[in-house]
């Protein structure tokens, strides 16, 4: 969220607007939120977050986590940490900030339907406007990763573009 920080001030810096608006995937959609519950919304305009697990991770993706990613991160993911708590308390989330969530579903997990590392349910937000994508995992491709790539899913761009433009 500090480094978040630095990265919004340097773009209102060079861009000379009040405010940015942010594009984030997975644990960075949670980046974003936490930065915003820190620094405050003042100058974000928009949030979009693709396939960001908002509720946290479980099952698999929390059995993996550690393989592919830092333990300390992993373990603030988790759908019961701390971390994810607070993240999630009604009385920190911004007022003035447009939120969006581009969630992938298709893919049969263990407790669900998702994107193959979140389950759809996860990475839904109360106070996001949500978009779904619908998609599969095949080998080891997930949906999760796959959704950024506008050759397989054109309907991912359409949307951010979309939401940006309005």
């Amino acid at each position: 969220a500090i480094r978040l920080k630095e990265l919004v001030e340097m773009v209102k810096a060079r861009t000379n607007k009040p405010k940015v608006n942010i594009v984030a995937h997975s644990m960075g959609g949670l980046v974003a939120r936490r930065y915003m519950q820190i620094f405050g919304g003042d100058d974000v305009g928009k949030l979009v977050m693709i396939a960001t697990p908002n509720k946290g991770i479980k099952d698999t993706a929390a059995n993996f986590c550690g393989i592919v990613g830092e333990n300390r991160e992993c373990m603030d993911m988790l759908a019961d940490s701390l971390f994810i708590n607070k993240l999630n308390d009604p009385s920190a989330q911004p007022k003035n900030v447009k939120t969006y969530s581009i969630i992938g579903n298709g893919c049969k997990m263990k407790n669900g339907d998702g994107d193959g590392i979140i389950l759809k349910e996860s990475a839904e937000l109360e106070n996001a406007e949500l978009h779904y994508v619908n998609g599969s995992c095949e080998g080891l491709s997930t949906l999760h990763t796959d959704i950024l790539d506008i050759d397989i899913y054109p309907e991912t761009y359409r949307l951010v573009r979309d939401v940006l433009g309005s």
